[in-house]
């Protein structure tokens, strides 16, 4: 999510949100629940605090974002449905705080650099296409 980035320890929980978008347009599994394997390490819940201060506050404006979020039917690649995602982050969260504007530039470049990366796949089509409605 980008160094010095106001929101702390919530890349996993980001990514998961955009991955659940996605594969939910493009009628992917996504199977959820309880971990295989339990992490558990000591570390300081008051520093931890501070670093998820702004994820805590914010969650009350990004879940409702994600679980709202549609893309359009010509989204019909996982770099088509990110780009695209990253427009509306910039759009609908950007008003929240500025780094929505800089995480979504970043969500771009994210798509550009895995496309440079990787010349010789084609991005494939997904054959059932998007879902109905969305």
């Amino acid at each position: 999510m980008g160094e010095g980035q106001p929101i702390g320890r919530y890349d996993d929980m980001w990514a998961g949100w955009c991955t659940k978008v996605i594969c939910d347009h493009l009628k992917l599994g996504v199977k959820t629940g309880l971990p295989y394997i339990w992490h558990s390490k000591a570390s300081n819940p008051f520093v931890n605090l501070k670093k998820e201060y702004n994820g805590i506050f914010w969650q009350e404006q990004i879940i409702p974002f994600f679980q709202s979020a549609v893309l359009p039917k010509d989204c019909t690649t996982v770099q088509k449905c990110y780009i695209e995602l990253s427009k509306q982050v910039k759009e609908k969260l950007g008003k929240i705080d500025p780094y929505f504007n800089k995480l979504a530039d970043a969500m771009v470049t994210w798509i550009e650099a895995w496309d440079e990366l990787n010349p010789t796949k084609v991005a494939a089509e997904v054959p059932n296409g998007p879902a109905e409605g969305k």
